[in-house]
């Protein structure tokens, strides 16, 4: 059995079997358009091509084991069991503008063992297959057309590190992006790394108009070197010039990622290293405060006080440097990017 999110095979079935070459898009049509997700369901195709579809391909090969939505309604949080009996998560963010986003998750745990992150205690257990990517893509574009609206953003930075399941990762930007399928702007799809160099260079050449997210949490090596360990292999000074290769190539801004953690790194010096570490580049820092939930690495961790950000951010200012401070929208659901995951297991 295949994945119906398999083109290039249903394509090779439909042929076998004597189809013509419009059935495909009549199932695209029926599957990304309608969102029917029951092939007995899709009547503008024959009783003949809903048998083949039956005898040879799934629609959903994950289960969601739970779903749970703040009181405000503003954030749904998903957690899903894969066929082989590991569990991830996808996040559904409603903003008030209208926008929603989808923090969609590309590995089973993840390697990189950041010590303020949840995910690090499950450790690498899978990259997601392609289908396993789109499954949680097509089931929240599906939810978020049922409540009226359209899934406008695609965020890869909850579980996992993206450049490490590369060729998963890029062939479900390219089918979410097509036209034919979710029709999602490139500029409206980002992808978060720890910084994999290697893999941004390929980005760089691959992906023009997709947005780069670097997760840098601290202006200097001594200080990354504490809380993420990947900075032991690829150091500051390494990054920030394949950065300015990419910016140099594609002329988009690179947002950089800053978790706020109380006598971390949040002294006010290092607010005056980031702006230097920045100052005259396509930047746009996130200021994310700290979520102090069990799962971490160190426990003793606190979240920065708002006022403390807020001097960050203004120092910011004075080096040219556009930011912003995150809202926690998600602080009654188990907000930490993995907690559920380790929960159930």
């Amino acid at each position: 059995m295949y994945s119906i999110h398999n083109e290039k095979k249903v394509k090779e079935i439909l042929q076998k079997n004597w189809e013509k070459h419009f059935r495909y898009s009549q199932i695209e049509n029926a599957l990304y358009k309608n969102f029917i997700d029951d092939f007995d369901e899709m009547t503008t195709l024959s009783k003949k091509v809903r048998e083949i579809l039956k005898q040879n391909f799934f629609l959903n090969s994950m289960e969601i084991e739970s779903e749970v939505t703040s009181e405000n309604g503003q954030t749904t949080k998903i957690l899903w069991k894969t066929k082989d009996w590991y569990f991830i998560e996808s996040v559904i963010m409603r903003h008030l503008t209208w926008r929603v986003t989808l923090c969609v998750s590309c590995q089973a745990g993840c390697p990189m063992w950041c010590s303020f992150c949840a995910t690090w205690k499950l450790g690498l257990q899978k990259n997601l297959e392609f289908h396993e990517i789109i499954e949680q893509i097509y089931y929240v574009a599906k939810k978020i057309d049922a409540e009226g609206n359209r899934l406008r953003n695609i965020v890869y930075m909850w579980m996992g590190e993206p450049m490490l399941n590369y060729d998963n990762v890029k062939d479900s930007i390219d089918f979410a992006a097509s036209q034919k399928k979710f029709d999602l702007s490139n500029r409206r799809i980002t992808v978060s790394t720890c910084w994999i160099i290697p893999w941004i260079k390929k980005f760089t050449n691959d992906f023009s108009q997709v947005s780069l997210a670097i997760s840098l949490h601290a202006p200097n090596d001594k200080i990354r070197k504490k809380i993420m360990p990947v900075d032991h292999t690829y150091p500051l000074k390494d990054l920030m010039k394949a950065l300015d290769e990419y910016v140099e190539k594609t002329n988009k801004r690179i947002f950089y990622e800053y978790i706020m953690i109380n006598w971390v790194n949040d002294n006010i010096k290092l607010a005056h290293e980031l702006g230097k570490l920045l100052e005259w580049k396509l930047a746009h820092v996130n200021f994310i405060p700290y979520n102090p939930w069990e799962g971490t690495n160190s426990d003793w961790f606190m979240p920065t006080p708002r006022f403390i950000i807020e001097k960050f951010q203004k120092i910011l200012q004075h080096y040219g440097v556009v930011s912003t401070i995150r809202t926690t929208m998600w602080d009654d659901i188990d907000a930490a990017c993995g907690q559920l995951a380790n929960k159930k297991k």
